[in-house]
């Protein structure tokens, strides 16, 4: 007896429903990284008006206004490399996966039409 495999669509329709969850994971996620970005620019933000009325008024020097961005710009340039290594990897991955989805899909098409023309060799007539 043959093991029982689901259908091809079965198999396509689950990916999908993966694809969906990671997306949604993947959203929360980033959602949560560009809300935190904001509360540090927020914090450096109120920090630097702060020391940059002191320097206008002369009570602080000028280098510490621009030390007390370096958080920030941390934090961004860290940010924007993350964000652009996983779109460059995401693209790549994205377009495989359009490829090999493609190819199951044709795959399971022509399964479909030679099980439907019913001349397939039995094991018997060999």
């Amino acid at each position: 007896m043959t093991p029982v495999t689901p259908a091809p669509m079965t198999i396509i329709e689950n990916e999908r429903r993966r694809d969906r969850f990671v997306r949604r994971v993947s959203i929360i996620a980033w959602s949560i990284s560009f809300a935190l970005v904001l509360a540090v620019a927020i914090i450096v933000g109120v920090q630097v008006s702060q020391f940059l009325d002191g320097a206008r008024e002369g009570e602080v020097p000028w280098s510490v206004v621009v030390g007390s961005t370096i958080p920030l710009i941390d934090v961004l340039w860290k940010m924007s490399l993350l964000v652009a290594t996983l779109s460059t990897v995401a693209i790549f991955l994205r377009l495989r996966t359009a490829s090999l989805t493609e190819i199951q899909l044709r795959l399971a098409a022509l399964e479909e039409m030679v099980a439907a023309r019913g001349d397939m060799p039995d094991d018997n007539d060999r």
